[in-house]
């Protein structure tokens, strides 16, 4: 990240140095710290992706309420979420000959 050129206002001499809660010194280097783990931390929420780059496509279909049923039934009889079982359902139809 680069500095702002962001200075102190009026109401701060020149001669204080600011400090966190935990008495760190807040000088150009800490704010570029801070700055890029706030931006980490955003971008590492959500869920893994998937995909080896990238997000990972969603795929979103309806169904009937008696499939739905079935479909939650199915995957807690193989102990797996709803989602890893039907990855799992597709992978071994997508990959059927024919």
């Amino acid at each position: 990240m680069s500095n702002s050129g962001y200075e102190l206002g009026p109401d701060i001499p020149d001669t204080e140095q600011l400090r966190d809660s935990r008495g760190r010194l807040v000088d150009d280097a800490y704010v570029d710290e801070a700055v890029e783990d706030a931006v980490s931390r955003v971008r590492g929420r959500g869920r893994p992706s998937l995909s080896q780059v990238g997000e990972s496509p969603l795929l979103r279909v309806r169904i009937s309420r008696e499939l739905d049923e079935a479909v939650s039934k199915a995957a807690e009889r193989a102990e797996a979420s709803r989602s890893e079982w039907v990855r799992q359902v597709l992978e071994e139809a997508a990959r059927r000959p024919g």
